[in-house]
């Protein structure tokens, strides 16, 4: 395999042997349904943005490395992994891990030996997923809730929290408690690396949370702490309802209210900057969007009394790309009062002359 980003050569041989898994029937028992799961050095996945185009994903002690734009070679024996028939077909939706090196006990002893360094012990519970998946997934949630673990450990189970599927209600309410548990802890820190722990307990801890209780995310909404947390906060909000508005719309207005004062403060053109404010500035935009807010149409006023070119683009765009999310899921646009909000807003923007 061959990329044209930056992948480090020590994956290559291990890039070699996944391809060979991937072929093999013990891809059955690899993590059911995953499309862009972590994986130990070389795992790769159609990029689903480019189409034709792969994602290489490591997942090590210090937190999971991406790499894009990357291209298979062609095999000689078998098609690209997409073409496959039979059972091979689900290889490109599921994760593969580099190597089935060590026996599941030595696997599971290690994963559980809190004086073991945490990159092995990320390795070892690699394995535990690949041989019983049910059970690794109940040790990660336990871990997750020790109070004791060592800050690398739970730091790499918080990561790899992210990208595990969680199937059982219980454990998924667990989860998603103790990750907003932790977020709000760890945000006081100052230590070095611990945004990126922060950020990733968020996205996990609201990809677990119904939409109808979005308000959770209210309080990700103050700058508190050393890590700021309202950028991601917003991008969560939009993820939240990507596929479809609130069915409550009244019942989300602390939330609307709150991510409207910040689409209002830094669109104010004695605020509006480019950098971290403008995104602010985009992001609490799509977010009020998402949540059908009727305060979008003033915010979008804002954007017209700016008069950015660019920025009257994006906007437009954003909208359309919402609606459009919303209509491929089956959100019926008549009858529905955040469609006709984000419709009747995305008709307003306009195209400015300057910027």
């Amino acid at each position: 395999m061959r990329t044209q980003s930056a992948v480090p050569r020590s994956t290559q041989e291990t890039q070699e042997e996944l391809r060979a898994l991937l072929r093999s029937p013990l891809i059955e028992r690899l993590f059911e349904g995953r499309q862009v799961t972590a994986i130990e050095e070389g795992g790769y996945f159609p990029d689903q943005n480019n189409p034709g185009k792969w994602v290489i994903r490591a997942l090590r002690a210090g937190g999971i490395e991406t790499f894009y734009d990357a291209t298979r070679a062609d095999d000689a024996q078998s098609g690209p992994v997409d073409e496959l028939h039979g059972d091979e077909r689900t290889c490109a939706e599921r994760p593969a891990l580099s190597s089935i090196a060590a026996a599941p006990e030595d696997c599971w002893s290690e994963a559980c030996d809190s004086d073991s360094p945490a990159n092995h012990r990320v390795r070892a519970l690699q394995e535990c997923l690949l041989a019983d998946n049910s059970r690794a997934v109940g040790l990660m949630v336990d871990e997750l809730h020790r109070d004791d673990a060592p800050d690398e450990w739970r730091d790499a189970i918080v990561f790899a929290a992210e990208n595990v599927h969680f199937k059982d209600p219980e454990q998924q309410a667990r989860v998603r408690s103790r990750l907003r548990e932790l977020a709000l802890q760890l945000r006081e820190l100052s230590r070095a690396g611990t945004e990126h722990v922060v950020w990733s307990a968020m996205r996990r801890f609201s990809s677990l949370t119904p939409p109808e209780e979005a308000n959770d995310l209210l309080e990700f909404l103050d700058r508190k702490g050393v890590v700021d947390t309202r950028m991601v906060a917003l991008q969560c909000i939009a993820r939240l309802f990507h596929a479809a508005p609130p069915s409550d719309p009244a019942a989300l207005e602390p939330l609307a209210g709150r991510v409207a004062e910040y689409a209002e403060k830094f669109l104010d053109r004695d605020v509006f900057a480019g950098g971290e404010n403008s995104s602010i500035a985009r992001n609490a935009l799509l977010a009020l969007a998402a949540l059908g807010s009727p305060k979008l149409q003033d915010c979008v006023a804002r954007v017209n009394v700016l008069g950015r070119r660019w920025l009257s683009r994006q906007v437009r765009r954003q909208l359309q790309e919402l609606l459009d999310s919303w209509e491929s899921h089956r959100v019926e646009p008549e009858g529905n009062p955040a469609f006709k909000v984000v419709e009747a807003a995305r008709a307003t923007v306009q195209t400015a002359e300057i910027g």
